[in-house]
Order: C-alpha cells, then sequence, then structure tokens
C-alpha cells in the first residue's frame, strides 16, 4: 500500500492536474498588473520630478543676472545720475509703490553713482548703482511677499547669502520687510563688504 501511495504521489506531481495549473495561471494577470502598476507609478513620480518648477529663489536670481547684463549691453545703465542718496532717493518718488532705503558707503569704498527703474519678479523694482574701483554694482531692492491676504510679518532680517552665476557675484538677504540683491563682476570678497556696508547703513 504504501509504494502504490508513493507511485501515486509521484505521478501526479510530474503530471499536474489541469485544474492545479488553470489555478496558478489565472493569479499571472494579477502578477504582471501589480507590476505595471509599480513601473507606473514609477514613471509619474519620476516625470513630476523632472518637470517640478525650480525654487522661486532660482527664478528671480537668474532675472537679476538678466537686468543687469541688459543694462551692461545698453546705453541705459542708470535713469537718474547722482552720487547723492538725497537725490536719488526722491527719484523714486510716484514711480514706484514703495520707498527704497537709499545708502551711500562711499567710506567704504562703495560711492553711489545712480540708480534706474527695473522689472523683476513681475513688479518694478528700484536699482541703485556703485562702484568699487572700475566694477559697477547693482543693488535691487523691493518689498518681501506678505502672502495671499496681504498679511505683514513682522520684519525680518536674514543672513548674507553669497553665491555665482554666469561669472556674476551675488549676495542676498533681507531687512526690515525689504529684499536686497547686489550683483557685480567683482571679486566675491568685495561684493559682500558692500552688503555689509549697505545693511549696516539702512540700520543706522
Amino acid at each position: 500500500m504504501q509504494v502504490h501511495a508513493r507511485m501515486k504521489a509521484e505521478a501526479a506531481r510530474k503530471n499536474p492536474s489541469p485544474w492545479n495549473w488553470s489555478w496558478r495561471m489565472a493569479g499571472l494577470p494579477f502578477i504582471g498588473g501589480g507590476m505595471a502598476g509599480i513601473g507606473l507609478c514609477s514613471l509619474v513620480f519620476m516625470t513630476l520630478l523632472w518637470t517640478q518648477p525650480p525654487p522661486r529663489g532660482a527664478d528671480v536670481q537668474q532675472e537679476i543676472v538678466s537686468s543687469h547684463v541688459r543694462a551692461l549691453m545698453s546705453a541705459r545703465t542708470m535713469d537718474v545720475l547722482s552720487s547723492d542718496q538725497h537725490t536719488v532717493k526722491p527719484w523714486f518718488n510716484g514711480r514706484i509703490d514703495y520707498a527704497p532705503p537709499v545708502v551711500d558707503p562711499q567710506a567704504q569704498g562703495f560711492p553711489l553713482v545712480g540708480g534706474r527703474l527695473d522689472y523683476v519678479d513681475h513688479r518694478p523694482v528700484a536699482v541703485m548703482i556703485y562702484r568699487y574701483l572700475k566694477h559697477p554694482i547693482d543693488l535691487y531692492v523691493f518689498p518681501e511677499d506678505h502672502g495671499k491676504n496681504d498679511v505683514k510679518s513682522a520684519p525680518s532680517s536674514t543672513p548674507l547669502i553669497t553665491q555665482s552665476d554666469d561669472g556674476y557675484s551675488l549676495v542676498q538677504w533681507r531687512q526690515d520687510g525689504m529684499v536686497y540683491w547686489a550683483i557685480s563682476d567683482a571679486s566675491p570678497v568685495y561684493i559682500k563688504r558692500f552688503a555689509e556696508a549697505i545693511k549696516a547703513g539702512t540700520r543706522q
């Protein structure tokens, strides 16, 4: 009896019943569908990752660089030519809806030479023009965004953030509700010193 039972079991192993085989085959579509679903999810995730827009700060930085280069390439580097901060500051009255702080750190080697209006981040902005030796320095100043309902937050101050882009040195910071971007082809060491002088001057 044991020999007969063993032979029957061996035959069943070598020749499975059609029912068992069809059941196993019926499970394949579910396995394949699951794998296909995983692959589709991965594809959607990677597509969203690749097409995600860059951070808004990166967009503003690119606009600052483009604006600075356009000004250097054109004859219109400034709208008001003056080394007097009390002449440059009032020139912006009525041209923009805010009063930009204008500092003249001439004692630190960065004399004010004028100002102009430009368009950055979907709005007109004030640009003060300075010099370090023969290097022009553009300082962009505009108010911080305050959210959807224009709910103003407390004045903030952030450390200087230095970076470079397309051969230009940039420094960005926030102070007393204003955003500052300084850009020049001067060495990053000097553009940072310039930013420190402006930051100190606006606190006085």
